[in-house]
């Protein structure tokens, strides 16, 4: 019987997977022929996540564990293969939920950003679609006057187009590697987001006057015309030291507004989740309120901070 019901399970996705490519359904999502081919281009591509899957195989080994639980003598040998069943369901099915979110998420950045052009691609070390769709809503829901974002990348353009769309607002993201400043802001001119949002080549300097010394983007050479409304997290990357992302906070507090928006990437990361813990120390020291938003549901993590000054 629970080889029937997982077969028709994974029989129904491979359904889904048939619904997904219909070209009357991409056809509602833009007018845009551009637009259509760059999703259709990020569809396959979580086609393809879908198919790794391998379900003949995976199909393969739930019969074997099937009828190795069904020759078992005793209860002891009966409960790790159950175990271990139950853990294989529950990864397929968390990585069936994790590709439909993506696929959503696609489909909100399209639907949302009209203007939108060229939207690189958002696997590997890049953003993920719903950690991308969540900038959109909170850019066009809170409409910031200045947003400013450690690291750069997809999240850029996405972060370019908000503003654009909103009529309202500008951004700087800060790289410190210059051969991805230069991709990026390609990417940027692609879209025409020259005039209101441009990456800035930070290198990464040393600071001495915190409480230890850090490693973040030189911002010595910054003129802030606006207090940041919104600050996005997805930089410098972990290997350049311990706890990367922590300065951000300490190093820009004098620039935020009376309220303001912290979002960062990668929150199921262990240094993620105590970066985020001290950060709220260092807020809360220093008289701000912070409101936490924990999305765990997210492919690698993203955590809201709302901070409002005392």
């Amino acid at each position: 019987m629970l080889m029937k019901d997982i077969s028709v399970w994974f029989y129904s996705i491979e359904i889904l997977k048939n619904i997904f490519f219909i070209p009357s359904n991409l056809a509602n999502i833009t007018r845009q022929s551009n637009n259509i081919i760059g999703l259709e281009n990020k569809l396959e591509a979580i086609n393809q996540k879908l198919n790794e899957l391998d379900i003949q195989s995976i199909l393969q080994k739930l019969d074997t564990l099937s009828q190795n639980q069904a020759s078992a003598a005793n209860i002891k040998t009966k409960a790790p293969i159950n175990l271990e069943l139950n853990e294989l369901v529950s990864k397929i099915q968390e990585g069936f939920e994790n590709h439909f979110l993506q696929l959503e998420s696609i489909l909100f950045i399209y639907n949302s950003l009209p203007n939108l052009k060229f939207l690189p691609a958002t696997r590997g070390w890049a953003g993920s679609p719903d950690f991308l769709a969540k900038i959109v809503e909170l850019i066009l829901k809170e409409k910031p006057l200045f947003v400013l974002e450690a690291g750069s990348g997809v999240s850029s353009v996405i972060i370019g187009l908000a503003l654009k769309l909103n009529n309202y607002g500008e951004s700087i993201s800060l790289e410190h590697d210059i051969t991805y400043a230069n991709i990026t802001s390609e990417n940027m001119g692609i879209n025409e987001l020259e005039m209101k949002s441009v990456v800035k080549h930070s290198p990464l300097i040393e600071y001495n006057n915190l409480e230890q010394k850090w490693i973040w983007y030189d911002i010595n050479e910054l003129k802030f015309s606006n207090k940041i409304d919104m600050l996005i997290v997805d930089g410098p990357p972990r290997i350049t030291q311990e706890l990367a992302r922590y300065p951000a906070i300490p190093i820009l507090h004098e620039y935020f507004s009376a309220r303001f928006t912290i979002l960062i990437d990668d929150s199921k990361r262990d240094d993620e989740a105590i970066i985020i813990q001290k950060w709220i120390v260092f807020l809360e020291t220093n008289k701000y309120k912070v409101k936490i938003e924990n999305f765990i549901n997210y492919e690698k993590g993203m955590t809201i901070l709302q901070v409002y000054r005392c």
